[in-house]
């Protein structure tokens, strides 16, 4: 039987436009341990590269986090200065921790799964400086693209925000910081994963329903995704990526150094077995609330597979009985 499949949906074939090497300056090797992986395999291994790193205090006497930020958030053209996550806003360094200044952001949230606990509490790729009242306004939403159509939904998120908004559930962040942010989660659900004392198991999931203090899912995945695409790393954040390794926790943000890993550790890449006459599709369970999809050779016309998706380990599973016709598969992430 000849059988054909398409490993990603439409949206993601875009990730192979995102290849540019374009790297920031990683140290010789750093990475040789996981060339030419993929998948859970890749995640595992930059996971064990990541974990070798310095853990800045969240506050101290000494040292801490809110001295690292205005290293790492320094203002290109002031360096008195500090430039604001969600505002964009030139702040003095002076501010930080006053009530009409700046703080410590957690992209990922706190609640979600840090829970005060170093190191995950006070990694730097984590951390950004914010406006203290949009980060309060921001709380611990999770990103995706605001519902306009919600009783909850405003633009801006936050009267100094005017490029953020809104809804009930989410926040959605300006353009120029979104794959920024998708980043740094991707980061988070790679460096921690559980195994090691005080260090929780991070996932990001399509499935928001599900995100909540007691879940540590961080979403949504398909728009985090999609952002990383739209904004490409740029010197800024290739920037930040080498401050926080060289002068604090020497450890990097591997999808900063590689983005086209983001799509080899996060997209939805399909399985495809061969069962007597039978195709098994298989996918991972982040993407729960996606819609497998087929087309025959030589068509552009994609329809939804019907057939009921089961839960197996790690991941969703489609069974198509007397499936002999060469087909192309794609996972459409909603």
């Amino acid at each position: 039987m000849y059988v054909r499949h398409h490993l990603k949906s439409l949206f993601l074939v875009l990730a192979l436009l995102a290849q540019l090497k374009i790297h920031a300056v990683e140290p010789p090797g750093y990475y040789r341990t996981v060339d030419g992986m993929k998948g859970l395999s890749l995640r595992q291994g930059l996971h064990l590269i990541l974990t070798n790193a310095v853990v800045i205090p969240y506050s101290s006497i000494h040292l801490d986090t809110s001295d690292a930020l205005k290293v790492v958030d320094e203002d290109p053209a002031d360096t008195n200065n500090v430039i604001l996550l969600y505002t964009r806003r030139s702040e003095p360094k002076s501010t930080f921790g006053t009530t009409a200044g700046w703080n410590r952001e957690h992209v990922w949230p706190n609640s979600y799964g840090l829970d005060s606990h170093e190191p995950a509490y006070s990694d730097l790729h984590n951390l950004r400086a914010a406006d203290a009242t949009v980060n309060s306004a921001r709380g611990n939403k999770f990103y995706d693209i605001s519902a306009t159509n919600t009783p909850g939904y405003k633009r801006p998120g936050s009267p100094e925000a005017p490029l953020t908004s809104t809804d009930i559930d989410s926040w959605e962040p300006p353009d120029v910081v979104k794959g920024d942010i998708a980043r740094a989660l991707f980061y988070m659900a790679t460096r921690y994963t559980g195994d090691r004392t005080n260090e929780p198991a991070l996932f990001i999931t399509d499935t928001t329903i599900q995100i909540g203090s007691a879940t540590n899912l961080m979403g949504r995945l398909a728009t985090l995704l999609r952002w990383h695409l739209a904004d490409p790393v740029d010197a800024g954040e290739r920037l930040r990526n080498d401050r926080v390794f060289e002068r604090y926790q020497h450890n990097r943000n591997p999808f900063v150094d590689r983005p086209e890993w983001v799509m080899l550790a996060f997209g939805a890449q399909l399985g495809i077995e061969l069962e007597a006459l039978s195709l098994r599709v298989n996918w991972r369970g982040e993407f729960s609330d996606s819609v497998l999809e087929s087309a025959p050779l030589m068509s552009a016309t994609w329809t939804p597979v019907t057939n009921v998706a089961t839960l197996r380990t790690n991941g969703f599973s489609v069974l198509l009985p007397n499936h002999s016709q060469p087909q192309f598969f794609r996972l459409r992430l909603n």
